[in-house]
């Protein structure tokens, strides 16, 4: 067998765990990478945040500092003695040297303690005060542009708008042209009379400096904005102080500071940064600060590098001893792998010998495989040992086949020869059985043809009886229905006399009404005539009440009412003879109404008993119509018996005749059936026949298979 270079399975398998070690440990690195990083992400932000509330906290000292200053400031003697004294720049021109011009008293002591004040404060570039008369006093001694006048600069404003408190002003260019912020407060006399507004200079390369002390690793910048977005320092680049957000060219910072978030992330110079930012509570200022994302995770990408160079080396180590272990496991297999391989070679070259065996002795499941080979091997060494104490009997028994296949052959031919003259008789009971059958059908055909004559006649008489039963129950029906209109019209009829009879009383009732109602009205006709005497009654007791004068007032008033109440009866005996009228008249409509109403009742009463009379002679008609269906039916019955009858017998000859043909047919089937068993029987002797042919054939190349597999059984040693 020609061998191949390959790789041991020891160190396949020292390769895999460490392909499989490397992919766990990028894996971790991964997750790790992701976890790290948000842990970063929220790291940066939270110690951001309390360093800038820190330096937050540090501001607040600071500017709450320079405003005890500028109070001490303006609250000293020389600014509160103040005067018209102090030099005004604002009718003159040109520029002016602040150093070459003389002084008032009150200046000067103003000047001096100005520059103590700036001499103790080293933030401060410069302590002023500016009059309401448009004088401006400095500790500096630079130069002065003509026409200044104090009292139009917004600092000024500012500080007349705080109301005697001390404001921070937003960051302006001095005269002088340096950058500043003010913290500035009114002054006022020992009177209390307001006398101007001071303050002190703050340079934004202070503010710088500040935020200069806060560092957030490499790349990272505070700035400090305004709420107008003008920036006040930045650390990352001096030139931007001064400048609005919006005029760097850093639209995502711009967006970030306008949208007021608190921390994000933004795009500056292609690089991407946190950004995490505070608003001062005293002075309105947002301290925002940048970092690179890059820096952020700094620290974690040189640890991430140290232990994945740290896990490959202990991978590769594994690996190597993992290998030498499994090396030194897999030797038994080995020995095992070229056993197997010389037997098989040995085997492939037709000389193997069976009763080697594996020497591997392991408590494992090489050990198992070693013991399952040996066991193969002492079973095939068994079943080859058993061919070829076979050999012997098998080419006995294929040449006592070969003869007994020649003695059948012979016995077979006889069978043949024998079937062949079957097959004529057969043949001729056939054609016999043929003609019966034919016979037989004719005669069935004729009894067919009567049964189907009979059949059809059944069919008419049962149609004819059905025909009249039907007619029988549309008969009774029809009485049933007649006897139903007689009832209705009997109810009919009784119930149209006895509405005659109530229209009869209610007419009646009406009469007694209509007496009544004129009953009424002339009870009404005495009432108006009561009424008509008591008015006239009334009009002479007034008259007689008039002729009494002032005895008679009383029995007039008196008069008065009964005059009033006869006028009341009068009307009311009017309204009601109105009354009286109408419900006159509506009665001798309901008279008329009623007396028509009886008229209907006794002509519907009458013609209810015509219609009841013209159902009892239908009645009748229907009973004898009823009687004779009766008597037709009776008869078709007794002729459909008849037919039955009739049909019975032909249908019982029927099955006879039929009962015969299957005989017959039995019989044809069964000679068929015989014929075709001879025919296949000879056609299987003829198969047998050659089969014995075969079997001769095959018992020749039974005798030469053995002695081959004897051949190569006996190159085997067991």
């Amino acid at each position: 067998m020609k061998s191949r270079k390959r790789m041991s399975l020891a160190g396949k398998f020292a390769l895999s765990e460490f392909f499989i070690i490397i992919f766990l440990i990028g894996i971790s690195q991964i997750v790790v990478e992701l976890s790290f990083k948000k842990k970063a992400m929220y790291d940066f932000y939270t110690s951001a945040e309390n360093v800038l509330k820190d330096f937050s906290n540090s501001i607040n000292i600071f500017f709450t500092s320079k405003e005890d200053v500028a109070k001490f400031f303006c609250t000293s003697d020389a600014v509160r003695n103040a005067d018209d004294t102090i030099h005004s720049f604002i009718n003159e021109s040109g520029t002016i040297q602040i150093s070459g011009y003389e002084k008032s008293p009150t200046e000067q002591r103003i000047r001096t303690v100005a520059q103590e004040f700036s001499n103790i404060d080293k933030d401060t570039s410069e302590v002023f005060f500016g009059t309401k008369w448009g004088g401006y006093a400095t500790n500096l001694s630079h130069s002065k542009s003509g026409g200044y006048d104090p009292r139009t600069r917004q600092w000024y404003k500012d500080a007349t708008n705080g109301g005697g408190n001390a404001v921070i002003t937003d960051a302006y260019q001095t005269t002088s042209g340096s950058l500043v912020v003010s913290i500035v407060s009114s002054v006022y006399d020992f009177n209390g009379d307001f006398i101007g507004n001071a303050g002190l200079d703050i340079s934004l390369e202070k503010l710088t400096s500040i935020l200069s002390t806060l560092n957030f690793g490499e790349g990272s910048s505070v700035v400090m904005l305004q709420k107008d977005g003008f920036i006040l320092a930045d650390t990352g680049s001096r030139s931007a102080a001064f400048k609005n957000i919006n005029d760097l060219d850093i639209p995502e910072l711009a967006e970030y500071v306008k949208s007021s978030a608190t921390e994000g992330k933004v795009m500056m110079d292609n690089k991407l940064y946190l950004t995490k930012s505070i608003i001062n509570d005293k002075t309105g200022y947002e301290i925002v600060v940048c970092c690179p994302i890059k820096t952020v995770n700094e620290s974690f990408q040189r640890t991430m590098k140290q232990s994945f160079i740290i896990c490959v080396v202990l991978g590769v180590l594994f690996a190597l001893l993992s290998s030498i272990f499994m090396r030194k496991k897999l030797q038994p297999l080995k020995i095992m792998v070229d056993d197997i391989s010389k037997n098989a070679q040995e085997i492939a070259e037709g000389r193997g010998n069976l009763s080697n065996r594996l020497n591997v002795h392991e408590n494992n499941e090489i050990g198992d495989v070693a013991e399952s080979f040996n066991l193969y091997s002492e079973k095939l060494q068994n079943l080859i040992g058993s061919m070829k104490n076979s050999k012997t009997s098998l080419s006995s028994a294929g040449e006592k086949l070969g003869d007994t296949t020649n003695d059948a052959m012979e016995a077979i031919e006889q069978i043949t020869s024998g079937i062949h003259a079957l097959d004529g008789n057969l043949k001729s009971q056939s054609r016999c059985v043929e003609q019966t059958s034919s016979n037989v059908e004719s005669i069935l055909e004729n009894i067919n043809s009567l049964e189907g004559l009979i059949s059809e006649q059944s069919e008419s008489v049962q149609g004819a009886s059905s025909a009249v039963e039907e007619m029988v129950g549309n008969i009774n029906e029809v009485n049933h229905s007649v006897d139903k209109m007689a009832a209705s019209f009997a109810k009919i009829a009784k119930s149209s006399e006895d509405g005659a009879k109530s229209q009869e009383a209610l007419q009646q009732k009406i009469s007694e009404i209509e007496n009544q109602s004129n009953l009424l009205s002339e009870a009404n006709a005495v009432i108006a005539s009561i009424a008509e005497q008591t008015n006239l009654l009334a009009m002479n007791a007034a008259i007689e009440a008039a002729h009494a004068g002032e005895a008679g007032k009383g029995f007039a008033v008196v008069a008065d009412e009964i005059r009033k109440l006869s006028e009341t009866s009068s009307e009311q005996s009017a309204t009601i003879g109105e009354q009286l009228s109408e419900i006159q008249s509506k009665i001798n409509e309901v008279v008329e109404a009623t007396e028509k109403g009886v008229e209907g009742y006794a002509y519907l009463a009458s013609e209810v008993r015509s219609t009841d009379n013209l159902v009892h002679q239908i009645k009748n008609a229907m009973q004898e119509q009823n009687e004779g269906s009766t008597l037709i039916t009776d008869a078709l019955s007794q002729m459909k018996d008849s037919t039955h009858q009739v049909l019975k017998a032909s249908k019982e000859m029927s099955s006879n005749s039929q009962t015969i043909i299957d005989d017959v047919g039995t019989l044809q089937n069964e000679t068929n059936t015989i014929k075709e068993s001879m025919n296949q029987m000879g056609e299987k002797a003829g198969k047998i026949n050659n089969a014995g042919f075969a079997l001769g054939d095959i018992a020749i190349v039974m005798k030469q298979s053995i002695n081959d597999i004897g051949t190569q059984v006996d190159r085997f040693t067991v």
